[in-house]
């Protein structure tokens, strides 16, 4: 089923063995699946959405003025949140406002659970609040930093748990699934990136590590960045950055179906490419892909351009499902940047559902070259399934 449709839908609308020698290898397919590629092989992609997928200026008028008949989910226009201030160091029981860049986000029960790149020597910071506001460091139950992550053996980390960073986490099954990105040795001269998957009964671990890392010989910095989506059918899904391959192929967004336990892909799924590098705000890269299902509408939400510098923005997506195809919106330019935010390279974002409203969790520079913090930003759907930036955090 074609998420944008369903209840008015758009309302318009291998594992490589990453050898720590740093010679490439070809993708081999994880062992729970086939022997289909990590990467396919290159081909174009659409351009437009199905007819029955209409977003923005491409709606038909009839077909909207129908499905308006229909009765839609409620939207809340969001209030502005404004992450509380707190301190630079990580302590146990005080609130935190210092590192924490390329979030992720979700809830259970009554508190919000956030993950973060590597900092404060630990291998996957998790913070927690009640409000969206306040934010403080997870403690074991003895009241120590909690750092519930354990790393595979391929990982190749500096100590404090360095080289771990983009986490992704979502419930799968009975259980959580974490991601993660790290080196497994060198190409090139240059560390060779691999995805990692974690299992844990709680949104606070332990998670330990399960099946095989998630490689690509092929390109020189491997895959990164893994994001997880569970769609409507509670069908999961894992999708990363594939880095490229110097002259051959530009930097791209993936996804491919994670099996019921979220221990590996799924036996017989196949790899879907979602975007390729192509706007110029984009500069050399886009990455951080990250889906959500709100109203029916599916997004894609990436970052593009160089972390490093104010460049860096976040653009988004319209897709007919999980495995797209999906189009770029805002007429190809970013959804929020440095001049449209005010907030120095907002990227590395994850899009959440709050009640009746959508949000996300990115980071933005304190001061570029300094301390990438945490922001939320609101929006707002229009009819057509587009997004307006209510706040942007």
């Amino acid at each position: 089923m074609r998420a944008l449709v369903a209840a008015l839908v758009a309302v318009t609308m291998a594992a490589s063995a990453c050898a720590s020698d740093g010679q490439a290898a070809k993708p081999k397919a994880d062992a729970t699946t086939t022997e289909a590629p990590l990467i396919p092989e290159q081909t174009e992609l659409p351009t437009a959405l199905p007819s029955d997928v209409l977003a923005g200026e491409m709606q038909d008028l009839a077909k909207l003025a129908e499905r308006l008949a229909q009765k839609l989910p409620k939207q809340t226009r969001p209030k502005p949140i404004d992450v509380a201030a707190g301190s630079e160091q990580w302590r146990i029981g005080a609130a935190y406002r210092g590192y924490f860049a390329d979030p992720d986000i979700l809830r259970h029960g009554d508190r919000w659970f956030a993950y973060a790149t590597n900092t404060s020597g630990l291998r996957l910071p998790i913070l927690t609040s009640k409000d969206l506001r306040t934010w403080t460091p997870l403690a074991t139950r003895g009241g120590g930093k909690a750092d519930p992550l354990q790393a595979a053996g391929w990982v190749h980390s500096r100590s404090g748990g360095q080289d771990l960073w983009a986490p992704g986490v979502e419930r799968i099954g009975n259980g959580w699934t974490a991601a993660y990105a790290a080196p497994a040795g060198k190409s090139g001269g240059q560390r060779h990136n691999c995805i990692g998957l974690t299992r844990g009964s709680s949104p606070g671990g332990p998670f330990r590590p399960v099946g095989e890392q998630i490689c690509y010989g092929e390109a020189q910095l491997g895959v990164i960045d893994p994001d997880i989506y569970v769609d409507d059918k509670h069908v999961p899904w894992l999708l990363w950055k594939f880095s490229g391959v110097v002259n051959r192929r530009p930097a791209g967004l993936f996804v491919r179906r994670l099996n019921a336990e979220g221990t590996g892909f799924a036996a017989h799924s196949q790899t879907r490419e979602l975007l390729t590098l192509s706007q110029p705000w984009e500069g050399d890269t886009i990455e951080n892909p990250n889906m959500v299902q709100f109203r029916g509408v599916t997004y894609l939400f990436f970052s593009g351009n160089n972390y490093e510098n104010a460049n860096y923005a976040t653009g988004y997506a319209i897709c007919a499902g999980p495995e797209g195809p999906c189009v770029r919106q805002n007429r190809g330019a970013p959804l929020l940047s440095t001049q449209s935010t005010g907030n120095l390279g907002p990227g590395g974002g994850s899009a959440f559902i709050d009640g009746n409203s959508l949000r996300m969790i990115y980071h933005a520079w304190d001061r570029v070259g300094r301390l990438r913090r945490m922001h939320i930003a609101s929006f707002w759907q229009r009819e057509d399934g587009t997004l307006e930036v209510v706040d942007p955090g």
